[in-house]
């Protein structure tokens, strides 16, 4: 998915990735308001910055076993997120990847 496609399509309320996807670009769902499901591949490597930035109406994200890396911001602001899950091979989050989460435990 590349860098900001879907920037703040506010209507968009859920997104399901198919298989062989392997990276969200940058800003590439910013912005999303709506968003409220989010299901990713289990081939899914990489988050960029910012992908997931403001999208408040993420409540629970469950990270795929094959998730490595979590840019910069990439979940900032997601005020509506109250559970997270991580995959035992996450090596990197980035910097401010889940600030202003005030929900999050």
């Amino acid at each position: 998915i590349g860098e900001r496609a879907f920037q703040e399509c506010t209507g968009l309320t859920s997104v399901t990735f198919p298989e062989g996807l392997t990276s969200i670009g940058g800003g590439a769902f910013n912005g999303c308001t709506g968003l409220t499901s989010v299901t990713f591949p289990e081939g899914l490597i990489s988050i960029g910055e910012y992908a997931f930035n403001v999208c408040t109406g993420l409540t629970s994200v469950i990270f795929p076993e094959g998730l490595t890396s979590i840019g910069d911001f990439a979940f900032r602001y997601c005020t509506g997120l109250v559970s997270v899950t991580f995959p035992e091979r996450l090596t990197s989050i980035g910097q401010n990847a889940f600030r202003s989460c005030n929900r999050l435990a």
